[in-house]
């Protein structure tokens, strides 16, 4: 469990122990060779390496192998892309590969999970901010959806309004600092719903299976594993319900439904169906900045801070144009279930500096949640 105080006292020294390890085995590299971004790049010849923080099984490595398959097809000059999973602290060990090791050329970039809150409150290592990396693009991979037995109230529940407000519910968890488990408990106290948080899940799958089991009673999934591996399980069999989905930025910043479940209720249209007005304050305005930090651009592509201009221009316009073909949607359709969306890099940009905008309120009030489900 998270002790916010413990990371706050060591944070700054462990950083830098991690950071100067780095620096000691980085080779020093010139940067005499770069471009303008006007003038054309081509890798022509050249192999990129994609350093994926994740594990190889990690459903997050699938998504990266194809789209290093799409990257080949559509960089200019055709190189070959290689992936290269380091994972290790939530991604911070293939972060910190680019951020201090990469060579400037282009040839090896990071793509995977990132941790905003890391860099939010200042967690042990991220003594930097993701704006220090070059943006290349992001991925939106799925929002999320909350789900829970019928039996999780005397009666059982047919309905998401059922659930609101009635007995505490078991809500199985990975780490209480973990995104995705900070804006589905926030969510629950916007709807007023008493809960019992359950940490030490390691991932989703072992949340689902826990659920399943009756070891607890509520989850929460990416909406795309919730339709494949929550619904013909439970929800077909009249086990669970869907409580609520968790709504999502587009590019323009609007707040959107889950094209992905779109019959499911988001959270602020449920607040509203049970009290008559549309949420507000404190609570709703820190589960607004959970989505936009967390949950609009679940994965990134990275280069290293000095990546030559014209190499960073052409490996956006190669990621672009493979993520909005249709290839790539009807081999991610057929592979994952459903088409991650493309986040341009200029997007991306806004994105990431958004932490540097959490008001002191709001970051209290993140910081609160996670203390609450630590148990202290």
């Amino acid at each position: 469990m998270l002790n916010l105080n413990v990371f706050a006292k060591f944070s700054r020294s462990f950083s830098l122990l991690i950071i100067g390890a780095f620096l000691m085995s980085c080779d020093n590299s010139s940067n005499g060779g770069s471009t303008s971004a006007d003038e054309p790049h081509s890798y022509a010849g050249e192999t990129i390496s994609v350093v994926i923080g994740l594990d190889a099984s990690a459903g997050g490595t699938q998504v990266g192998r194809l789209l290093a398959k799409h990257l080949e097809e559509n960089l200019e000059g055709n190189p070959t892309v290689i992936v290269n999973n380091v994972p290790g602290a939530s991604g911070l060990s293939a972060q910190l590969q680019i951020l201090l090791k990469a060579p400037d050329d282009g040839t090896e970039v990071y793509y995977g999970i990132r941790s905003s809150l890391g860099e939010l409150l200042e967690f042990p290592g991220y003594n930097f901010k993701y704006t220090d990396f070059t943006p290349l693009g992001g991925v939106q991979i799925s929002g999320l959806v909350i789900y829970a037995r019928t039996n999780s109230v005397d009666g059982g529940a047919s309905t998401p309004n059922q659930l609101v407000n009635r007995e505490p519910l078991i809500f199985g968890g990975m780490p209480p600092e973990h995104g995705r488990m900070i804006i589905s408990t926030m969510s629950l106290d916007l709807l007023d719903t008493p809960y019992r948080y359950i940490s030490g899940y390691p991932s989703s799958g072992n949340i689902r299976a826990a659920v399943i089991s009756g070891e607890v009673n509520t989850g929460t999934d990416a909406a795309h594993a919730y339709l494949t591996q929550v619904v013909p399980v439970m929800v077909d069999q009249g086990d669970a319900i869907p409580f609520f989905s968790i709504p999502m930025l587009n590019n323009e910043g609007d707040l959107i439904q889950n094209p992905l479940v779109p019959n499911i209720i988001s959270v602020p249209d449920l607040y509203e169906s049970v009290n008559g007005q549309a949420p507000s304050g404190l609570a709703w305005d820190a589960i607004q900045t959970m989505i936009e930090l967390d949950q609009t651009m679940q994965h990134v592509f990275l280069g290293p801070p000095d990546m030559d201009p014209a190499a960073a221009e052409t490996f956006r316009e190669g990621l672009a144009m493979a993520m909005t073909s249709v290839k790539f949607a009807e081999e991610a359709q057929q592979q994952l279930s459903y088409v991650p969306g493309f986040v341009p890099h200029q997007r991306q940009t806004q994105i990431l500096g958004a932490t540097a905008n959490v008001s002191s309120e709001i970051l209290e009030y993140i910081k609160s949640n996670i203390q609450k489900n630590s148990g202290y």
